[in-house]
């Protein structure tokens, strides 16, 4: 138990330097590695899961939702029709009368670097989850800088006009659900990143990707939010470039196959929607 409670206290400071400061990914990625490295743990989680999830009595408890959540990280990435929709059920202990848990997953999106679905459990309010498509790659969009972003902000209540992070793994991330057909979002409380980004010095939200935000402007997806400082932008050049080169090393061109296509789609729907308006 000790063993087990000094791991725990690792990797709460982790999560105590991501809600300290805004730490990179490449900085975030090296502390989880150490933490690995130390307690031979392979699977990270960073937050508990929203507790009408848990049902204790019938053996659901956060680890078990967890395992979940990564078989459909895995389950998710391989379906690539839109607006796919899959319905589970789960009961771990089957002598329980109680009705099993009822989960609803619909593909609601896909980008560059993961794929989103919805999920609503046993009727409750909807989540975003999103699988990332490479997890194990340092890259300022994927779940390395989301996460800590995630943590931050939440941390600092930046939730006026940007959704919460809830919790993650290290190949997901679940997120607060904007519908649109919730009113008044606009009057939520807390700081909006604009006054967060410009007191902290962070970059600013693109505002070219208008498919993260929903109908009252509240931003889906934080991105890749970094630290802003002289001479950012050909640093993540560089980045950026060796991350592509070690992924045509790896996929042998598949994935840069995949990622030009969905850049020309996501282009060619863009444009559609600036000849209908």
């Amino acid at each position: 138990m000790k063993i087990l409670d000094c791991h725990q206290e690792i990797l709460e400071s982790i999560i105590v330097q991501a809600q300290t400061n805004l730490i990179s990914p490449y900085t975030f990625y090296k502390l989880c590695q150490e933490f690995c490295l130390t307690t031979g743990i392979n699977q990270l989680y960073f937050g508990e899961p929203i507790s009408s999830y848990l049902d204790h009595n019938r053996g659901l408890g956060a680890s078990e939702i967890r395992r979940f959540l990564d078989d459909l990280a895995f389950y998710i990435r391989l379906i690539d029709i839109p607006d796919f929709t899959v319905n589970f059920s789960i009961n771990y202990l089957e002598k329980e009368l109680k009705e099993p848990m009822k989960i609803t997953v619909k593909i609601i999106g896909c980008g560059v670097v993961g794929r989103v679905a919805k999920i609503t459990i046993n009727g409750g309010n909807p989540v975003a989850f999103k699988t990332f498509f490479d997890p194990d790659f340092i890259w300022v969009h994927g779940p390395w800088g989301e996460i800590p972003v995630g943590i931050r902000l939440k941390y600092c209540r930046v939730t006026k006009d940007i959704a919460e992070f809830l919790f993650a793994g290290t190949s997901w991330v679940v997120s607060e659900w904007i519908d649109y057909e919730e009113s008044k979002l606009c009057n939520r409380e807390g700081l909006t990143y604009q006054e967060f980004a410009k007191k902290e010095g962070l970059t600013k939200l693109n505002p070219l990707n208008r498919n993260n935000y929903n109908l009252d402007n509240i931003r889906l997806d934080p991105g890749g939010i970094q630290k802003d400082y002289p001479g950012r932008r050909w640093v993540d050049f560089y980045r950026g470039t060796w991350f592509y080169l070690r992924k045509i090393r790896r996929d042998k061109w598949k994935g840069i196959y995949t990622i030009a296509n969905q850049l020309l789609t996501g282009i060619i729907q863009h444009s559609r929607k600036i000849a209908n308006s």
